[in-house]
């Protein structure tokens, strides 16, 4: 992909957050995410699961530091874009003399999928978009653009946030924890004779020449 390196350097910096800060890196990942740098969630995914099984950290901890970092980015993200929807309006009114058009956000990629979740959840799209990357790190500026009632969009990006916070984090627990359970086999398995790894293998074409036949079989009887 294009144009990544920016990127590579602002996770490479919250990486260095995370290892030395634990909760307060991420929470300032997420933070960044939900005010406007996208993905920065991958960080939460790849670090928090190995923090907490090396004892390190707590999960509740890391929990309400993502669900922190979340709903204050967030909130900066919902006052800039409603202050960009008051300036672009009273710029429309003082130079184009357009005072009964509304203020339209500028084109950019993905709005079209921000204006599709709001016309169909209406508010509560503010709790949905925060189950996904690209639409936590967005949703906030139309929120802002529209005046959505302030303390119904904290509410919701709160609550949202929480159910993200789990999953993911949850999520990295178990990724990380089935990652070095492999990786331990493996180097059990590497000890061994390699003959002895024809013993599963073998295992497994037994198995699966057991079931076809049993599907055959069936088969035989319907017919």
């Amino acid at each position: 992909m294009e144009n990544m390196e920016p990127f590579e350097t602002i996770y490479g910096v919250f990486e260095m957050l995370i290892a030395k800060y634990g909760p307060i890196g991420i929470a300032a990942a997420m933070f960044a995410e939900s005010a406007g740098v996208p993905f920065a969630s991958t960080i939460v995914l790849l670090t928090a699961g190995s923090m907490i099984l090396r004892g390190t950290v707590s999960f509740w901890s890391i929990f309400w530091a993502s669900v922190s970092g979340i709903t204050l980015g967030s909130i900066v993200s919902y006052f800039i874009g409603m202050v960009g929807s008051i300036v672009g309006s009273k710029m429309r009114v003082s130079y184009f003399n357009h005072p009964h058009e509304p203020f339209v956000c500028p084109d950019v990629h993905g709005k079209s999928k921000l204006l599709r979740l709001w016309e169909r959840y209406g508010n509560f799209s503010i709790f949905m978009a925060q189950l996904w990357g690209f639409t936590r790190t967005f949703i906030s500026f139309p929120a802002g653009a529209m005046q959505m009632n302030f303390y119904l969009f904290v509410v919701y990006t709160f609550l949202g946030g929480m159910l993200f916070s789990f999953v993911a984090i949850g999520s990295s627990i178990v990724l990380t924890h089935t990652m070095g359970l492999t990786l331990r086999l493996l180097r059990v398995m590497a000890g061994f004779s390699p003959w002895l790894l024809l013993i599963p293998a073998l295992i497994i074409v037994v198995i699966l020449f057991y079931l076809v036949r049993l599907w055959r079989n069936k088969k035989h009887l319907r017919n």
